[in-house]
């Protein structure tokens, strides 16, 4: 049962579907397309200057009001210090005048005593008013005492509000920040990003146009040269499914293709061929050279389009050492397109800031179409469909 559904899936494999045309004329259309696509982004991503200015003004007042909110704070902090000093002389000196007044047991006895003990009139009214203004003045001492500490309760209030806004404050300068970073720095990604995708796309329709093809010629056979642009001598490359060879003769696969976390999980719609750099890197197929980049964020990259009974297909190869390819090159199934990279060497040579160990980066797409950032999908597909031995992490070759 098992060699019957395996038999059938090489079958599905193999038996073309349907044959896709690629015009001259299609490779405009997808170039406008390609064009249409940035300036959309282009025009969704950038602020105008006058936006731009805008916001700096608004990040620099924000600064200003950070630094204004933060001698408001420290102000604060010393008016709440100095009120517990003058709470806590109040409550001294509230504390000596209850003691004085507490002349015995009973408090009010006492004054009432002292009131009464008067030998005449005149010192009668005398005590009087001295005991009307002791009880007054304690009086008083307790109702400034109380403002002392409802005052500090309330700037300590304020203050923890004040605290608050300025987190906020910060937090809405952060945002700000960022939000200026995104709108106006270039994403870091490997691979071709949508203004080389154009470049390239440019330089492919200008070589057809070179060897005389027409808008509507299908661009696999229009003006076929006779050369095959070099022999695949130099190695050799092991077959795989009908068509097809694999671009290295032996490697160890030490990522998936889509959702990978190995180890850190991330979107990645290729894999990475460990192999040592200077090792040879072959076409997978039959076919024309569409694109030879150069990027920061990949290093020397190739794209071929291959075209089969069973429709168009783009196979890209990154972080190479070198390539000795051209666009407009037709290369032979198993020829040597280059040297794999990804480690030191192949840093130096294209400051490539994307790689950390030697390794193929690999990637298959349907369709006459360059295949962009590695987290992109695209219409890129997973090549274990032609590669059997891609079968995912830890896979051999």
């Amino acid at each position: 049962m098992k060699k019957i559904i395996y038999f059938l899936l090489i079958m599905f494999v193999v038996i073309p579907s349907s044959v896709k045309a690629t015009t001259l004329g299609d490779l405009y259309n997808d170039l406008s397309a390609l064009e249409k696509s940035y300036n959309a982004s282009k025009t969704k991503a950038n602020l105008s200057q006058v936006e731009l200015n805008n916001i700096k003004a608004s990040i620099a007042s924000t600064e200003a009001e950070i630094v204004q909110t933060q001698r408001n704070i420290e102000k604060a902090e010393k008016e709440i210090k100095e009120s517990e000093e003058k709470i806590k002389e109040k409550k001294e000196e509230t504390n000596q005048m209850l003691l004085y007044l507490q002349l015995s047991d009973g408090q009010q006895d006492s004054l009432l005593q002292y009131i009464f003990e008067a030998d005449s009139y005149t010192d009668f009214i005398y005590r009087y008013s001295v005991v009307t203004q002791m009880s007054d003045y304690n009086q008083e001492l307790l109702d400034q005492l109380n403002k002392l500490i409802n005052e500090l309760n309330q700037k300590k209030i304020n203050l923890a509000q004040e605290q608050k806004n300025l987190a906020n404050k910060k937090a809405s300068l952060q945002s700000k920040y960022a939000i200026v970073q995104a709108q106006y720095k270039e994403a870091h990604d490997s691979g071709l990003s949508v203004s080389q995708q154009i470049a390239a796309k440019k330089k492919v329709i200008k070589y057809y146009e070179g060897i005389g093809c027409t808008k509507s010629q299908n661009i696999a056979t229009c003006g076929r040269r006779a050369s095959s642009g070099g022999s695949s001598g130099g190695g050799s490359s092991r077959p795989s499914a009908a068509g097809w060879v694999y671009p290295l003769s032996s490697f160890t696969q030490y990522s998936n293709y889509g959702k990978d976390c190995t180890p850190n999980c991330r979107w990645h719609y290729a894999v990475d061929l460990s192999v040592p750099e200077g090792t040879n890197v072959f076409s997978v197929r039959e076919g024309t050279v569409w694109a030879v980049n150069t990027s920061t964020c990949g290093g020397r990259i190739v794209q071929i389009l291959h075209s089969t009974g069973s429709g168009d297909y783009v196979s890209l190869y990154m972080h190479l050492l070198s390539s000795n390819v051209s666009v407009g090159q037709h290369v032979n199934t198993g020829q040597i397109i280059g040297k794999s990279g990804g480690g030191p060497r192949e840093r130096a040579a294209w400051g490539d800031t994307c790689s950390e160990g030697a390794h193929l980066h690999f990637a298959m797409s349907e369709g006459a179409s360059l295949i962009g950032y590695s987290s992109e999908k695209g219409s890129t597909f997973n090549p274990v469909r032609f590669f059997p031995a891609m079968w995912g992490y830890g896979a051999k070759l």
